[in-house]
C-alpha cells in the first residue's frame, strides 16, 4: 500500500508545533498541499516553511478554534486560494487552563476553556469545512482525541487531585470529557456526512513526548517533588513508557503516519472509528 495524497489539500489545526506540526510534515510528505491553522502565527510560519522545502504549497493562518467565525473565515480563505478542502485535521487541543498572572484558575474557567478547544474547535471547524466537501462530494476529517477519553486507565495510577479554596479538582477531568465528547460527534457527522462521500474518524494517541506532555510533566511536579524539575523530559518519557506494551516511546510520527492513512482513499470504507494509537495501552 502506497498511500498518495498528490493533488490533495489539507488543513491542520494546531499545526505550528508537536503533533500537529509532525501530521502536516507526513500529509506534505504524501503529496497533499497543507494549510496551518494555529494561534502562535510565527510557529505556523516555521512548519509552513518546512512543507515548502519539501516542495509542497503551504498556508500559515492565525486560527482561534474556539472562535466559530474565526474558523470560518479560516476556511473560507484556504477555499478562495485553493479552490477546495480535501482533508481536515482537527489536531488543535489544550490539556488544561493556565492562568496569566499567577492566580489560580477556578473549576468553571477550567471546563470552559479545555471545551471551547478541544471540542467547541471540533465542532467550530467541522462545520465551517463540511458544506464545501459536500459540495465537492469528497472529504475525510480526522479529529484528534486521546485514550484518556475511553474508559478508565487500565494501569493502576494515582489520581491528581489540585486543593483551593473550598474546592477538589481532580485533575485531567475537562479535557479527558472533551475528549469522550469528540469521539461521540465524530461518530454523529460520519453518519450524516457518509451520504457526501465524506469520511469521519478519530485517532486517539496516549501519552506523547510534545509541548503538551511537557506541560503536563510540570504538573506532576507540584505531585512529586521528589522529582527533579530540571529533567521534565525524563518524567515525561517515563510516563509515555509506562503506556506502552512495547517499552518504548510513541511518537508523533506513528500519529501522523495513521492520520495519512486515514486521509488517503485506501480508507475509503472507514468511518466512524476511532482509532487507538498507543503501544497497545487500551485494547478497545
Amino acid at each position: 500500500m502506497m498511500i498518495d495524497l498528490s493533488g490533495k489539500t489539507a488543513v491542520v489545526t494546531g499545526g505550528g508545533q508537536g503533533l500537529g506540526r509532525a501530521i502536516a510534515l507526513v500529509l506534505a510528505r504524501q503529496g497533499a498541499d497543507v494549510a496551518i491553522g494555529d494561534i502562535d502565527t510565527d510557529l505556523a510560519q516555521e512548519t509552513a516553511a518546512l512543507i515548502r522545502a519539501q516542495g509542497q504549497r503551504a498556508l500559515a493562518l492565525m486560527l482561534d478554534v474556539s472562535s466559530r467565525s474565526a474558523a470560518k473565515q479560516a476556511v473560507d480563505h484556504i477555499v478562495e486560494e485553493w479552490g477546495g478542502i480535501d482533508i481536515l485535521v482537527n489536531n488543535a487541543g489544550v490539556v488544561s487552563a493556565r492562568s496569566r498572572d499567577g492566580e489560580t484558575i477556578s473549576t468553571e474557567e477550567e471546563w470552559d476553556f479545555v471545551l471551547g478547544v478541544n471540542l467547541n474547535g471540533v465542532v467550530n471547524c467541522t462545520d465551517a469545512a463540511l458544506p464545501h466537501m459536500a459540495n465537492a462530494r469528497y472529504g475525510k476529517i480526522i479529529n484528534i482525541a486521546s485514550t484518556a477519553g475511553k474508559s478508565g486507565d487500565p494501569l493502576p495510577a494515582k489520581p491528581i487531585t489540585v486543593e483551593f479554596g473550598d474546592q477538589v479538582r481532580l485533575g485531567g477531568s475537562a479535557y479527558a470529557a472533551s475528549k469522550a465528547a469528540v469521539i461521540r460527534h465524530s461518530q454523529i457527522v460520519a453518519s450524516s456526512a457518509a451520504p457526501f462521500n465524506i469520511n469521519v474518524n478519530t485517532v486517539c494517541p496516549s501519552r506523547l513526548i510534545t509541548p503538551m506532555g511537557i506541560q503536563i510533566a510540570q504538573s506532576l511536579i507540584a505531585q512529586q517533588p521528589e522529582k527533579d524539575e530540571t529533567d521534565l523530559v525524563g518524567l515525561r518519557r517515563e510516563a509515555v513508557l509506562l503506556n506502552n506494551r512495547f517499552n518504548r516511546e510513541l511518537e508523533p510520527a506513528d500519529i501522523a503516519n495513521m492520520v495519512a492513512f486515514l486521509a488517503s482513499d485506501d480508507a475509503r470504507n472507514i468511518t466512524g472509528q476511532s482509532i487507538n494509537v498507543d503501544g497497545g495501552f487500551k485494547m478497545l
